[in-house]
């Protein structure tokens, strides 16, 4: 009975809050004047209704706030606010349409690549490989170049002044440290941005086959994050990819009987024979159960409760 009544929700959520977005967003998209639309925005932000209504299916005030950080050359503590922000007012949703999430996780590699493009350690940087390199790894190649370049062009000045000179190179050094300090912060951020929402998606029943063609779009976004260094640790794609894939899981159990034959048999099908995003990640825990496994037996106790709905052996409690 309670599986029942959450997929009536889930299908009912769906159905209405839908266009409660699209009409939200088309009222209040911003106007030519950023700081109006930043007044315009704070008593929207505050209300209940926001938070619980529109926010799960809209996300679009978040990116005008973030592309208003790039054109107004925030810095990157700004960003970091705004996100926090949202993820905070996030948790007041009772659920996240998994369609306006993915929406967001798309846009967000060109929303931030402004806050990821190393201004400055781009300067001594001379192998773009250091780029997807691990924070020790580029910094102390960075400062090292830094270093290098310094005693190179301005020696004279080292010999006549070593304080100044040195006080200089000081200078520099936490200025690129601040840099990756500041990229760290977002990047902590917008992880649990994603933890947050991930938790609370939902997907319409009816959908289907469409259910699970819209989670690989989603993990394969994810996947994107890394590629664009707004992620620079496998592990944390990996602790995204299990809150994902546990989420959709938790999606098939209470739906379990609401759908088709067809439907486990396309996904069976879909894991057996094409390369999952999911999957192809290697495992970073080898003690807990593999996600494959994981899904595999869900899709199995799954199967065997809709079988035996369909054929009056389980009846609907």
């Amino acid at each position: 009975m309670l599986y029942h009544l959450i997929t009536l929700i889930i299908i009912s959520t769906l159905s209405s809050h839908s266009i409660n977005a699209n009409s939200f967003q088309a009222k209040h998209m911003p106007c030519d004047n950023h700081d109006n639309f930043i007044i315009s925005l704070q008593q929207e932000l505050r209300s209940p209704h926001y938070k619980k209504e529109i926010l799960p299916n809209d996300f679009s005030h978040l990116s005008h706030l973030i592309t208003f950080g790039t054109q107004n050359n925030q810095p990157p503590a700004y960003v970091r606010s705004v996100v926090k922000m949202f993820s905070n007012m996030l948790k007041s949703a009772h659920y996240v349409n998994a369609y306006a999430f993915s929406q967001l996780i798309e846009d967000l590699p060109g929303l931030l690549n402004p806050y990821f493009s190393f201004p400055l350690s781009t300067r001594y940087i001379t192998n773009s490989a250091l780029y997807d390199a691990s924070f020790s790894d580029r910094f102390t190649a960075t400062v090292h170049n830094a270093l290098y370049a310094k005693f190179s062009t301005e020696y004279e000045s080292f010999r006549q002044n070593p304080d100044l000179f040195l006080q200089s190179i000081s200078t520099d050094i936490v200025a690129l440290a601040q840099e990756e300090i500041e990229q760290s912060h977002i990047r902590h951020a917008i992880i649990r941005l994603c933890e947050i929402a991930l938790n609370k998606l939902i997907w319409h029943p009816g959908e289907q086959e469409k259910t699970w063609e819209l989670t690989k779009k989603i993990a394969t976004q994810l996947a994107t994050l890394l590629e664009d260094n707004i992620l620079d640790d496998a592990n944390d794609l990996d602790d995204l990819y299990w809150t994902l894939l546990t989420r959709y899981c938790y999606f098939i159990e209470i739906a379990a009987i609401d759908m088709p034959e067809s439907f486990y048999t396309a996904l069976k099908n879909d894991i057996s024979s094409n390369k999952i995003v999911f999957f192809e990640l290697p495992e970073q825990d080898g003690f807990v159960e593999p996600k494959l496994s994981y899904m595999q037996r869900t899709m199995m106790e799954a199967e065997v409760k809709a079988y035996g709905f369909q054929h009056g052996l389980i009846l609907r409690k």
